[in-house]
């Protein structure tokens, strides 16, 4: 009864196959008469953007270029939308491989160490862009390495998976992946591709494995179960019933297997279109591709989900690494071209609004790390946001500075340095302005003092003079309104009395000022001395600030206020 195990296993497998087997991520027909192939990998949608991956290849199995297949007149509908279709060409997006191993306690260690090896095999060709994730299935089904494309990363996890106890989780592989996928959506690469890795001892021993990859339908992404053993030649069965989906290997050349995969997924065109913003929501919809002029039956449709709706790049979580140092870890991975300071704002969240200053940037290579050297940093709130940073999966998904991401720094209190780097601007601006300012008070002091000493020569030359019938003296006036820095000058000889007012007729000196009256008071020489006498009770008249009544003797530099006037006498 033990030598019928195997056989028996081997034939239950078979049937599982041929009622679970995993059918392909598309609804393909293809023409036949010399037309080729025509399917559909897969639709990536993040509305308003959708990628369509497909393959075209001719009768001999050659990949039809993007321009043969523009020509033939592709077109392309979303359920009874119809698309453009006319951006198309070899695919270029990067690939996320999600690789499940089947690392149960069964599998001879050999055999594991060799899947092993195909995995690193799979992780040194990879594009630079390209993303990996790993899982295991021993035990229950547990993601081991989150998708990135740091092989260094990819490394390290992929050494610490080790065989373990408990028959491989198939079933609750596919809910973890699409959980995975669902929540990560927009992080993860457009293309996707889920690469499992089993033994065939494995598989007759746990046919369920073929049940758990029938549920790759619901992932949206190409789905491949690699199945090592002695003679797979005897499994090739598989690979037809499953229309090559289930790959039988050699353990030694299951590394070569997904090479040749990751070169047949170069060939792929892409198909770059928008979708109304409308469709976005939780519906699905039919996606098909077709050629008419190459006959009706050349089509392609498959159903994807339009639950998803584009979100900007942003900051999701902002570390403080020291003084200097910000490390921001962003919501997807972003253009690694975007390496100016000019991208990144920080500020604070106080009256000073501090833009703190970004001296260099440093991405990662999987584009959702960015370390940023600012200006030193102080305690208090902050937040940063990034100025018209792409996406790296979108080129058109353009970040905005409205989202803000705000963080705590509760060390390094603000000194001395803080406060002269806040003030230096305004400080050497108010500097510049009284510069200026004493630059005029000089000015006009050195004109003041020049008017002086000209009043002082007419005096001296006055006094020359012979006598004269009426007491005379020379005086010069200097006077300027409230609120006013021009002065206006008046010198002469007074002989007996000068009327100061407001009205020229009727005054030797008239004041344009509305507060003056007609006749305000008389300036009188008496001797040697100058005298100023009211005219006007209601007309007062202020010395040095101190109203007078009757008459006053004034001495030199004596200033007179008439109403909104001062006059400022040098005899």
């Amino acid at each position: 009864m033990k030598t019928l195990r195997y056989p028996l296993a081997l034939f239950a497998a078979l049937v599982l196959c041929l009622l679970t087997a995993p059918a392909p991520r598309a609804d393909t027909t293809t023409m036949t008469g010399g037309a080729g192939a025509f399917r559909l990998e897969q639709a990536y949608v993040n509305v308003p953007d959708m990628n369509v991956f497909f393959y075209a290849q001719d009768a001999e199995g050659n990949a039809y270029t993007p321009t043969m297949v523009q020509a033939a007149g592709l077109e392309l509908t979303l359920g009874d939308h119809t698309l453009d279709a006319s951006s198309l060409g070899q695919a270029s997006s990067p690939v996320c491989y999600l690789v499940v191993l089947d690392n149960s306690a069964e599998i001879e260690p050999a055999d594991f160490r060799q899947m092993r090896g195909a995995v690193w095999q799979l992780i040194r060709h990879k594009e630079p862009n390209d993303q990996i994730a790993l899982y295991t299935l021993a035990g229950g089904a547990a993601c081991v390495q989150p998708a990135t494309s740091d092989a260094s990363s990819l490394y390290t996890a992929l050494a610490g998976i080790e065989q373990a106890e408990g028959a491989p989780d198939a079933a609750g592989a596919p809910a973890l992946l699409l959980g995975d996928i669902q929540r990560d959506y927009q992080a993860l690469a457009p293309r996707k591709a889920v690469f499992l890795c089993t033994a065939a001892a494995s598989l007759f021993r746990q046919p369920a494995l073929l049940a758990g990859a029938s549920g790759a339908g619901t992932l949206n992404a190409a789905f491949y179960t690699f199945v090592g053993g002695p003679s797979p030649q005897a499994l090739e069965v598989l690979r037809a019933l499953s229309n090559g989906q289930i790959i039988p290997c050699a353990m030694d050349e299951m590394g070569d297997g997904m090479l040749a995969l990751q070169q047949q997924m170069a060939s792929a065109l892409e198909l770059r279109t928008e979708v109304p913003e409308n469709l976005a929501g939780e519906r699905q919809e039919i996606v098909t591709l077709s050629i008419p002029s190459l006959g009706s039956a050349v089509q392609s449709s498959t159903t994807v989900y339009m639950g998803f709706r584009m979100t900007r790049p942003q900051v999701e979580k902002v570390e403080v690494l020291g003084r200097n140092t910000l490390r921001l870890t962003m919501n997807q991975a972003v253009n690694p071209n975007a390496t100016r300071p000019q991208f990144y704002r920080v500020a604070s969240n106080d009256i000073w609004n501090w833009h703190v200053p970004v001296r260099e940037v440093e991405i990662s290579e999987d584009g959702r790390i960015v370390l940023l050297t600012t200006d030193p940093l102080y305690k208090g709130n902050y937040n940063v946001a990034l100025n018209k940073v792409s996406s790296r999966l979108s080129p058109a998904n353009v970040s905005s500075l409205r989202d803000e991401t705000d963080f705590t720094i509760a060390v390094w209190p603000r000194d001395r340095a803080f406060y002269l780097a806040r003030f230096r601007a305004p400080l050497l601006l108010a500097a510049a302005v009284l510069a200026v300012l004493a630059l005029q008070w000089r000015r006009l002091r050195r004109r003041d003092r020049a008017a002086e000493q000209t009043a002082e020569a007419e005096h001296l030359l006055a006094g020359t003079q012979g006598p004269a019938a009426l007491p005379r003296r020379w005086v010069t006036l200097f006077w300027a309104q409230k609120g006013s820095i021009a002065e206006s000058r008046w010198a002469g000889m007074v002989e007996s009395s000068l009327i100061l007012g407001s009205d020229a007729a009727q005054c030797d000196l008239c004041l344009p000022d509305a507060q003056v009256r007609a006749q305000h008071c008389v300036l009188c020489v008496r001797g040697e001395s100058l005298l100023v006498q009211t005219l006007d009770p209601g007309a007062p008249v202020f010395v040095n600030g101190e109203r007078i009544e009757g008459e006053h003797r004034l001495q030199n530099n004596d200033a007179l206020r008439l109403g909104r006037t001062t006059v400022r006498l040098v005899l």
